[in-house]
């Protein structure tokens, strides 16, 4: 049997949503009200699928697509919104994540989950990210891959890192240049990773 961890900051979604997974045969693990919750939730019972809300107070679907993604990058996550431009999120869309619209139907869930359940285990592609430094006035733009994002993101120099694009180069002599100047960045010294990068404003 299917089993499945569901974070909504409504409880009255929580409990419907619940009863639609329990009649189509998935097991709810547990629920939770934000994606600190759903992250939590995650480690404890490694669920087949998360299903999360993305609007949500303190920590939401975004922080916990990105942190579930950092704990293991080919878990299955669908999102379920009632937000319309989140079919066109360029984080979802890069990290392969689904997503089901509220109000929805119990043959769209089906469908939702037997889609992700058929999907093969496969690593982001790369993509273009737009970031600053804190001592810098200028934003930059590279490609780079998913982990190479999250980890320049952790970095105390950098202020602002945000994917704006998917990218169709999937060159490995990049990624591994990348992964260079990152390491580099890591001891602070950004001359690399800025020769490698585009001054974009």
């Amino acid at each position: 049997m299917v089993n499945c961890i569901v974070i909504d900051d409504s409880q009255d979604i929580l409990d419907v949503f619940s009863e639609l997974l329990d009649i189509i045969k998935v097991k709810v693990l547990a629920t939770g009200n934000n994606g600190q919750d759903a992250v939590m939730l995650y480690e404890k019972h490694l669920p087949d699928i998360v299903f999360t809300d993305l609007q949500m107070p303190e920590y939401d679907g975004i922080y916990a697509v990105e942190n579930i993604k950092d704990l293991k990058i080919d878990a299955k996550i669908i999102v379920v919104t009632g937000d319309l431009d989140t079919a066109n999120s360029i984080v979802l869309n890069s990290l392969n994540v689904p997503v089901i619209q509220k109000p929805f139907d119990i043959h769209m869930l089906k469908q939702a989950i037997t889609d992700i359940l058929l999907v093969e285990s496969t690593a982001p592609a790369p993509f273009e990210i737009k970031y600053k430094f804190k001592d810098d006035i200028n934003y930059y733009s590279c490609t780079i891959g998913y982990e190479q994002y999250r980890n320049l993101k952790k970095l105390p120099i950098i202020e602002e890192c945000t994917i704006v694009n998917c990218s169709k180069n999937n060159d490995k002599s990049s990624h591994q240049k990348m992964q260079k100047a990152l390491d580099l960045a890591c001891e602070n010294n950004t001359e690399y990773i800025r020769k490698l990068s585009e001054v974009v404003g």
